[in-house]
């Protein structure tokens, strides 16, 4: 197979070309003996005819664990920060959302500004980005803690997509449901409404009702849809301010099956982020709050918040954090505490509640659509019920 590279040197150059190889690893494997690090590799293939080169050359990349990793490996070559940066701004794509900030960060790193600095400069970035670069920087341990930023995005990313693949299906289910129903309303009944008006029979209590729901839906649809939107524009509005964000947010976390995938979600990115920032060197009070910052439950992240000054008063970590952590990753972070590893274990403890994520996102998943298929099914049996019932009237009527 003949294979098209892009790929950098140690001084950060660019270079481009083809290559033999049977396999996209072992083309990997000859550009890296020849000292050059891989950022575009595509099989080189015959456009077929109705296929654009464009679409044939795509291929999926992370927003943030791509980048992170080139720099990692550019510094740990004996690249500058700077020419690395440089390259990660050339190389990322245009239609990367994040393109311009890498830019931004280059062009600070070559005015003098630390990379830290420069990071944290800018709002797109998460928040422990910035202390953990800041911390790495102090203890020299750039590339590695990079390298482990880019694993922990990755992680986050992967259960990301996961997750998002096992909700197409009942989103579809749900969709179906949806346009099934508002064609039944709209097409299926009036017409027969007609028809059965012509034959002059009397309509049984069922398809009057059916009629009546029918015709609702054909004059108050639109009623309907600005009450929804009134509804959801009210219930964001409420959530603003900080106190009914919360209340709200801990209504989700006490609904069944859900509310325990929203916190074993929410405990793995704070278990991810924590880890990262203790291998960085963070001290442990700050490396708790920089984990806080990418929990997304309000409620959430107002328990993290108060097992804080329980750690500053020189409580353990895990007696402060008994109330929130899922029991597994809580075992972890205990057995961290006692031997001394509380950074390798984290990690784990992390990597234990993705796990159990992506269980609680099956049995989920699980429970959501036989409840849709009953739940249309149910539908359709009504409305076949009502239908019939009124066949049946019509008939009668006539003989």
């Amino acid at each position: 197979m003949t294979w098209r590279y892009r790929a950098a040197d140690a001084s950060g150059s660019w270079h481009s070309g083809q290559l033999d190889a049977p396999t996209e690893r072992e083309a990997i494997d000859q550009l890296r003996a020849r000292g050059l690090w891989v950022q575009d590799l595509v099989q080189d293939v015959a456009p077929q005819v109705g296929t654009s080169r464009a679409f044939a050359r795509w291929r999926p990349a992370s927003s943030l664990a791509t980048p992170l990793r080139t720099l990692a490996t550019l510094i740990e070559a004996g690249t500058s920060v700077d020419r690395a940066l440089q390259f990660v701004a050339q190389s990322t794509s245009a239609n990367d959302l994040l393109s311009a900030e890498w830019t931004k960060i280059a062009q600070s790193v070559v005015s003098g500004r630390a990379f830290s600095e420069a990071l944290a400069q800018s709002p797109r970035w998460p928040t422990h980005l910035a202390a953990s670069v800041a911390a790495a920087e102090v203890s020299g341990q750039l590339a590695p803690v990079l390298q482990q930023l880019a694993a922990a995005e990755e992680r986050r990313e992967a259960l990301q997509q996961r997750l998002r693949s096992a909700l197409v299906y009942p989103a579809v289910l749900g969709l179906a449901s949806v346009i099934a129903t508002s064609v039944i309303l709209v097409v299926v009944v009036p017409q027969f409404a007609e028809l059965v008006a012509d034959a002059g029979g009397q309509l049984p209590l069922s398809t009057r009702l059916l009629l009546g729901a029918s015709t609702a839906f054909l004059r108050g649809g639109w009623l309907l849809l600005l009450l929804a939107a009134a509804l959801t524009w009210w219930w964001f509005a409420r959530a603003r301010s900080p106190e009914q964000a919360e209340r709200h947010a801990a209504r989700w976390l006490h609904l069944p099956v859900l509310g325990a995938y929203l916190r074993t979600r929410d405990a793995a990115r704070y278990l991810d982020t924590l880890a990262v920032g203790l291998r960085a060197g963070v001290p442990l009070l700050d490396a708790m709050r920089l984990a806080r910052g990418t929990v997304r439950n309000a409620a959430l992240k107002a328990e993290l918040q108060s097992a804080e000054p329980t750690v500053r008063d020189g409580g353990r970590l895990t007696d402060a954090l008994r109330r929130t952590l899922p029991p597994l990753p809580l075992r972890l972070l205990e057995a961290g505490e006692a031997s001394g590893a509380l950074a390798a274990l984290s990690e784990r403890a992390a990597s234990a509640a993705q796990q159990e994520t992506e269980q609680q996102v099956t049995r989920l998943v699980a429970l959501v659509e036989p409840v849709l298929i009953l739940g249309f099914g149910g539908l359709v049996g009504l409305v076949a019920l009502a239908l019939l019932q009124a066949i049946y009237s019509v008939n009668a009527g006539l003989t």
